[in-house]
């Protein structure tokens, strides 16, 4: 099952498509646009990016502003690596490194008492905002409950964000808010995403959690650097002086 939602972040006119379901083999994936597209949301996590950086499309050291937006009040986790998570009430935004797959843990909704989610973000493009203006123009990751509610019931859920362009995307879907479609797994959410737009990342959420006793590192990923926009750094500042200074 594939979702598509579409939504507005500053400028830049987004969308979502997003598969649930049972995997498909790569080899079964129909060619969109009249073209076999080399990856899917089945290819290793990391993959796209990786394949980003070796084509030229982006600069491996830009730092892409995000925001994970909840659907209830939570807490949002991003990991530069197991040894350094930094934590922010929800709706939480930083800025993450174009390239790099970075792991998330979720936790304090109401709806969901005592229970961690650890969805991941795989960067694979860029927004292009005014100069300067660059935290005022994320990348949204919006999630819906019933989206935690698949996860909590053990269903892998990928989601491609991209950016649309507009010229390619049906009337009935531009005047929805959420835009959102459903279409079967075995469709390639890559490329569907591909032939409307410019997919710009890859989120993945499951019921998969780490040991609570002996994590593995390998479960949170290469992640990377982390920058924190300026008026939460400024924020905590104000509260815990040695924090930023210690970074």
């Amino acid at each position: 099952m594939v979702r598509m939602t579409s939504f507005i972040a500053g400028l830049s006119l987004l969308a979502v498509l997003l598969a649930t379901g049972t995997p498909v083999q790569a080899q079964q994936y129909p060619p969109v646009g009249g073209r076999q597209f080399p990856l899917n949301q089945m290819s290793p996590p990391g993959t796209a990016a990786q394949w980003a950086i070796n084509a030229g499309r982006v600069a491996p050291n830009y730092l892409q502003p995000v925001r994970v937006t909840l659907p209830q009040d939570g807490k949002v986790t991003f990991y530069e690596s197991l040894e350094r998570p930094v934590e922010l009430a929800a709706p939480a935004q930083a800025a993450l490194l174009v390239g790099r797959m970075y792991r998330l843990k979720v936790t304090g909704m109401e709806d969901f008492p005592g229970v961690e989610f650890f969805p991941s973000i795989e960067l694979i493009d860029r927004l292009h905002p005014p100069q300067g203006r660059e935290e005022d123009f994320p990348i949204d990751f919006e999630f819906t409950t019933e989206e935690f509610e698949w996860a909590a019931n053990g269903r892998l859920i990928t989601k491609v964000i991209y950016l649309e362009q507009p010229d390619r995307v049906p009337t009935e879907l531009l005047e929805r808010t959420p835009r959102i479609t459903t279409i079967e797994p075995s469709r390639n959410v890559l490329a569907e995403a591909d032939d409307l737009g410019r997919p710009m990342a890859i989120v993945r959420l499951g019921g998969r959690t780490p040991d609570p006793h002996r994590p593995e590192p390998s479960f949170f990923g290469p992640g990377g650097p982390i920058r924190l926009p300026a008026k939460v750094t400024q924020a905590s500042a104000q509260q815990r002086p040695d924090a930023v200074n210690s970074r």
